[in-house]
């Protein structure tokens, strides 16, 4: 299938993006992290795992060619220099009232995770009918740069690699 041949929901398309962070492991999502009560009890949320998608050599090599798009493909503005961050491009045409594609709407989106060697965060990036936008690569590849820059210095993640040797 291709993009306009299937739909799912931003959800959706983190979590399937998440098997190959974790390895081929499909894990329970989750969205609230911990709940600290007034009484200063903190209730922790729990990863558990739903079941094994794929097999981890696979996560593997899917994730580099994912690295691949970032440091050598279309999605060059995702990147932030020293990390390997692995992501994905999406153009997809919408239909129109009359059951074709429109000619001035589209989805335009971007989806990765980082750092390669021991994700910590994903994220997805949905333009919905962008005005005068084309494509995700120098859209929505941008906005997730400057949202894993921030990430990986508030949780002070150190470098991949040292840009000055690559």
């Amino acid at each position: 299938s291709f993009g306009q041949g299937i739909a799912v929901t931003p959800v959706q398309a983190l979590n399937a993006v998440n098997v190959l962070a974790n390895g081929g492991q499909l894990l329970q999502p989750r969205i609230v992290d911990r709940i600290a009560a007034s009484d200063g009890s903190v209730q922790q949320s729990t990863t558990s795992v739903v079941r094994q998608v794929i097999e981890p050599q696979n996560a593997e090599q899917l994730s580099a060619m994912m690295v691949s798009v970032i440091e050598n493909g279309v999605a060059t503005l995702a990147r932030v220099p020293g990390y390997y961050l692995a992501g994905k491009t999406g153009t997809a045409q919408v239909p129109d009232e009359r059951g074709r594609y429109s000619p001035d709407r589209k989805i335009i989106s971007f989806v990765g995770f980082g750092p390669l060697e021991d994700p910590q965060f994903s994220i997805l990036i949905k333009l919905d009918n962008p005005a005068g936008l084309s494509f995700a690569s120098g859209t929505a590849a941008p906005m997730f740069r400057n949202i894993a820059k921030k990430l990986l210095q508030y949780y002070q993640i150190p470098p991949s690699y040292d840009e000055r040797t690559k």
